[in-house]
């Protein structure tokens, strides 16, 4: 069966679930007739449904400035938030009821915002030590036990080899006021810091230069210790870089986004890696540092961001590219760590018009309706599983996990115009753009993200809650 008769089939068993409205018969924007949207988001009440294809922007609506209002379908905003109108917001991590969020223009820096009263989230405060004023994909923050720690690395402003990089530790014990134990200065410049599970170490991956990590030991935040640099080796002797990296609970996994073998035209070899990382802090001469474990056969999506996922009780990664209107997430079965086996994936309509039509991708789509970041929670409510991905111009689209093979979309938000300039292409200063790593707030059931034009809350319709097997909280 193709994906695309399975979507189609998705779609008329949810009918019964939901009243989707039908698009019109006008012209879409690719010049052939409209027909209805085969997307599986139970719109209701109240909802925009996208007129033309899953996830597009057409630019028809474009035109006639009807992009002003968002499409919205089985979710609603509780609140919003532009910290200081500054409209060029990027990246979100969160402790408690606090938000972090990067973004530039002339407030540059991560707002510290207060979303304890969700329906009117307050900025308070703004970072802007040598490393959160560039911290846009390089920060990260731990919550566990007594250990509450937010570490911000300059994304693009720090130096190349052999120059120094900033990473900034703060102590979040009141999340609403950071304070900075130290500034650390990495060896080389970073791309993503991870903390380990157990809040001890930072992991992170060079932005220049050799491939590999560099670790750094905070069991004393505000006296780290360098550990120093690890080669990432692959069979055959190749080096791996990642993007982005998930450490296990245990601490004896490293899942590396990553192509691999690394290759400058990385998107299409991409896949996720696993490494063993016990030996780490263990010197021996017999164990090589960090030991390559296994990766997948199948290739193309993996460079970016892998998230590990449990789906009762097997787990799975969430592993895709970035940016381009040909990244989505596929999901990986990791009961063999060994190889790696694909069982599913999930994909917008407008990726597979990307896909089949490279000529309407470059008129339409480029560097608009690609995913960014693929997170996911596996506990919601108690137990949904669910993806809260950010497809950059086609906004954040909530995807029902629960079965790993059969991925369905729930609900989204594709947000509407914008002032500010948007990712690259035909739509660059046109539309607003959602890029980050979004969360799951299990004490209120609310979904938090961030686009160009501001730090959102949201929550998921009643009609979908009851789809998904989710009580309100």
């Amino acid at each position: 069966m193709s994906a695309r008769t399975a979507r189609l089939l998705a779609v008329a068993a949810c009918a019964a679930l939901a009243a989707t409205p039908s698009a019109s018969a006008s012209p879409s924007s690719s010049g052939g007739p409209k027909t209805p949207s085969r997307a599986t988001a139970l719109c209701g009440p109240g909802d925009n449904p996208e007129p033309g294809m899953q996830g597009e922007t057409p630019l028809a609506d474009l035109e006639a400035g009807r992009t002003a209002t968002p499409y919205v379908c089985g979710m609603r905003i509780v609140g919003k938030l532009d910290p200081w109108g500054r409209g060029d917001n990027a990246m979100l991590k969160r402790s408690r009821q606090c938000a972090y969020v990067y973004g530039g223009g002339e407030r540059k820096g991560i707002a510290v915002i207060n979303a304890s009263d969700p329906k009117a989230p307050k900025a308070v405060g703004l970072l802007d030590t040598p490393g959160a004023i560039g911290g846009s994909e390089t920060m990260d923050v731990i919550d566990t036990g007594t250990r509450h720690l937010l570490v911000a690395g300059d994304y693009s402003g720090g130096l190349r080899p052999p120059g120094p990089a900033p990473l900034d530790i703060y102590d979040i014990s009141d999340c609403t006021t950071p304070k900075l134990l130290t500034t650390f200065y990495w060896p080389a410049n970073i791309h993503v810091p991870k903390i380990s599970p157990d809040g001890m170490r930072v992991y992170a991956s060079r932005e220049y230069g050799t491939d590999g990590l560099m670790v750094l030991d905070i069991s004393d935040p505000a006296r780290p210790i360098y550990m120093g640099e690890y080669p990432l080796v692959l069979p055959g002797g190749k080096a791996q870089r990642c993007h982005d990296m998930w450490i296990n609970d245990d601490q004896t996994r490293l899942i590396c986004a990553g192509s691999v073998p690394m290759i400058e035209a990385r998107k299409g070899d991409s896949a996720p890696s696993i490494w063993d990382i016990t030996q780490i802090g263990k010197p021996n001469p017999e164990w090589p540092t960090i030991r390559f474990v296994g990766t997948s056969d199948i290739r193309g999506q993996g460079d970016h961001h892998a998230p590990l996922l449990r789906v009762r009780g097997r787990q799975y990664l969430v592993a895709a590219n970035e940016l381009r209107c040909t990244a989505f997430p596929r999901i990986f079965d990791m009961t063999d760590e060994k190889s790696l086996r694909m069982v599913g994936e999930f994909r917008l309509e407008a990726n597979d018009r990307c896909l089949d039509d490279p000529a309407w991708a470059k008129a339409n789509a480029a560097g608009s309706y690609g995913l960014h970041y693929n997170a996911v929670v596996d506990d919601a409510w108690g137990g949904v599983v669910l993806g809260l991905f950010s497809f950059m111009g086609s906004g954040v689209r909530i995807v029902d996990l629960r079965d790993p093979t059969h991925p369905y979309e729930v609900a989204y938000y594709h947000p509407g115009a914008i002032d500010t300039p948007s990712p690259p292409g035909p739509l660059a200063g046109k539309t607003d753009s959602c890029m980050s790593i979004n969360s799951f707030v299990p004490e209120t059931g609310h979904i938090w993200f961030v686009c160009r034009s501001g730090f959102y809350v949201a929550e998921l319709s009643k009609a979908v809650r009851a789809k998904l097997g989710a009580s309100a909280p």
